[in-house]
C-alpha cells in the first residue's frame, strides 16, 4: 500500500513539474505582449489626456469625460478560467468584496472562476465573459470595452472601475482597482495648443479616446494573465517540492515497515529454533 502511494505521489510530481514548465513558457509569452503594448498605451493615453482639455467641461464635453449621477457603478472583475494558481483568484475576489461591501455595484465578470465566486455574492452580475484567448487579443478587449462603454452610456452610471491583479514580477502580483470611466485627465498634462489636429481636435478626440480606453483595458487583461501564469508557476513549483518531500517520507516509512517485517521474521525463526532445541 505504501509503495502504491509512493508511485502515485511521484506521478503527481511529474504532472506538476510539467505544468510549471508550461506556465513559465506562457508567462514569457504574455510578458512580451505586455512590454510590446505598454509604449502604445502610454502614448495614446497621453495624447487623449491632452486633447481631453478641449472638450472637458461645459455642455460640449465629451460623454466619456462626464461623470454620471451619483449612484450605481460597474466594476469589471478580471479573474481566470482555470484554477491551480494558488491564491490568484481568491485574493482579488476578497479585495473586491471588501471594497464594494454595502454598495449596489454591478459587476462585469471575466473568467469562469469569477462567475462561480460571485454567483454566491449579493451583487448584480450584468455580463460574463469566459474562454478568452491567450494572450488576450485587441479584438477581445475591444468587444469587452465596447459593451462596457454602452452600459456606462445607457445606464447613466456614476463610474466604471477595473479590478485585476497588477503584475509586479513573476509570482508577485497585487490586487488593484483603478478608475476607467469617466476618462481621467492628469492635472500635469501638457496643453493641446501645440498639437495640430485635422480636421479638428474634437474629431481626433472622438477617435483617440475610445482607443485609449480599450488599450488601458487590454493592458489590465494582459497583466492579469501574466499574474495568473506567475501564480500558477509558483503553485506548481511548491506542489512539486511537496510531492518530492512526501515521496521521501513515504520511502522512509516503507523502509521502516520492511525492516520491521524482517526483524519480526528473524524473531519468529529464532523463537522456533529455540523451541526445537528445548
Amino acid at each position: 500500500e505504501v509503495r502504491q502511494r509512493i508511485k502515485a505521489v511521484k506521478g503527481i510530481g511529474q504532472v506538476t513539474k510539467a505544468m510549471k514548465l508550461v506556465a513559465s513558457v506562457k508567462l514569457r509569452r504574455v510578458q512580451d505582449k505586455v512590454v510590446q503594448i505598454r509604449p502604445y498605451t502610454e502614448t495614446l493615453y497621453e495624447i487623449a489626456t491632452r486633447l481631453a482639455a478641449v472638450r472637458g467641461d461645459g455642455e460640449a464635453a465629451h460623454p466619456l469625460l462626464v461623470e454620471g449621477p451619483a449612484g450605481a457603478e460597474v466594476v469589471v472583475v478580471i479573474g481566470s478560467d482555470r484554477g491551480l494558481c494558488g491564491s490568484f483568484n481568491m485574493a482579488l475576489f476578497r479585495h473586491v468584496v471588501a471594497q464594494l461591501r454595502g454598495t449596489d455595484a454591478n459587476l462585469v465578470l471575466v473568467g469562469r472562476k469569477a462567475r462561480e465566486f460571485f454567483a454566491r455574492q449579493p451583487f448584480n452580475v450584468v455580463k460574463t465573459y469566459e474562454r478568452l484567448g491567450f494572450p488576450m487579443t485587441w479584438a477581445e478587449a475591444d468587444q469587452i470595452g465596447r459593451d462596457t462603454v454602452t452600459l456606462y452610456t445607457f445606464m447613466k452610471l456614476s463610474r466604471i472601475r477595473l479590478a485585476y491583479q497588477r503584475f509586479l514580477s513573476p509570482g508577485v502580483s497585487k490586487p488593484s482597482m483603478i478608475p476607467w470611466l469617466p476618462f481621467t485627465r492628469a492635472a500635469s498634462a501638457a496643453p493641446a495648443a501645440d498639437l495640430r489636429c485635422e480636421p479638428s481636435a474634437e474629431a481626433v478626440l472622438d477617435l483617440v479616446l475610445p482607443r485609449a480606453l480599450i488599450a488601458q483595458l487590454q493592458q489590465a487583461l494582459l497583466e492579469s494573465q501574466a499574474s495568473e501564469q506567475g501564480a500558477r508557476m509558483v503553485a506548481m513549483d511548491n506542489a512539486t517540492t511537496n510531492s518530492s518531500q512526501l515521496a521521501s517520507d513515504l520511502n522512509l516509512l516503507a523502509n521502516k515497515l520492511r525492516q520491521s517485517g524482517i526483524t519480526k521474521e528473524l524473531l519468529e525463526i529464532t523463537t522456533g529454533a529455540e523451541a526445537l532445541n528445548n
